[in-house]
């Protein structure tokens, strides 16, 4: 799994190297992407989070922070932390 300046994030099969499945957002995807539990999670220059299905790559969800994702997600404990490009840091999951 990995995201590209191609505004896609490519879902390659483990066993052949083949792609899988690709995604397309509005902008580059410099942010590596988390899988966890069947879901991938990515930030995207557009702005936004996509939680993706690992084997489909459809949207389960998306959220819309309003500026470009520059980092990695993050996740441990039920929590995914990930940071924007004008410096606010996101925390999605429960609360303790």
């Amino acid at each position: 799994m990995l995201g590209g300046r191609d505004r896609m994030v490519h879902a390659l099969d483990t066993g052949t190297g083949a792609a899988a499945w690709t995604f397309a957002t509005r902008a580059r995807v410099d942010s590596s992407p988390a899988i966890v539990g069947g879901r991938v999670y990515v930030g995207s220059g557009d702005g936004r989070l996509y939680v993706l299905d690992l084997g489909s790559g459809d949207v389960v969800a998306d959220f819309d922070s309003g500026s470009a994702f520059s980092a990695s997600p993050a996740i441990a404990d039920g929590r995914l932390v990930i940071g924007t490009l004008d410096g606010q840091v996101y925390c999605f999951g429960r609360k303790s």
